[in-house]
């Protein structure tokens, strides 16, 4: 597999399957191309994460993985997840209550790991709410 992959990997496609080579500027004119369109999908970021493995970059690798469990998640979500693990903004039952939440239903396995080490350091520091 060579990168980049937009030019080397011709299967592929955004979030909602819609080909590279379909997504164009004619297309959001004319309202055929939408913001879901032009998401990227789980199989790019696992091929990103792959490549970046195969060159070493191992903890690139992870985030890219990790990346493509929060594909399927809702952006509101996200930024819900993101809030939650500023300093001072969740207890630890409020967080590790979050890493089963998506574990389960986004079988974001990876993403339930890392909330639940930064309630691990959190703890140490002292910044849980």
């Amino acid at each position: 597999m060579k990168y980049p992959l937009s030019k080397n990997n011709l299967s592929l496609k955004s979030k909602s399957g819609k080909r590279l080579d379909d997504i164009t500027i004619e297309g959001v004119i004319n309202g055929e191309i939408t913001g879901e369109d032009i998401k990227i999908s789980k199989e790019t970021l696992i091929m990103q994460s792959n490549i970046a493995r195969e060159n070493k970059r191992d903890q690139l690798g992870d985030n890219l993985e990790r990346a493509s469990e929060l594909v399927e998640v809702p952006d509101d979500e996200l930024l819900n997840i993101y809030n939650m693990l500023r300093p001072n903004r969740s207890t630890e039952t409020e967080l590790l209550k979050k890493a089963e939440e998506i574990e389960k239903r986004y079988k974001a396995v990876n993403c339930s790991k890392l909330i639940r080490e930064a309630v691990e350091v959190y703890k140490r520091r002292g910044i849980l709410k």
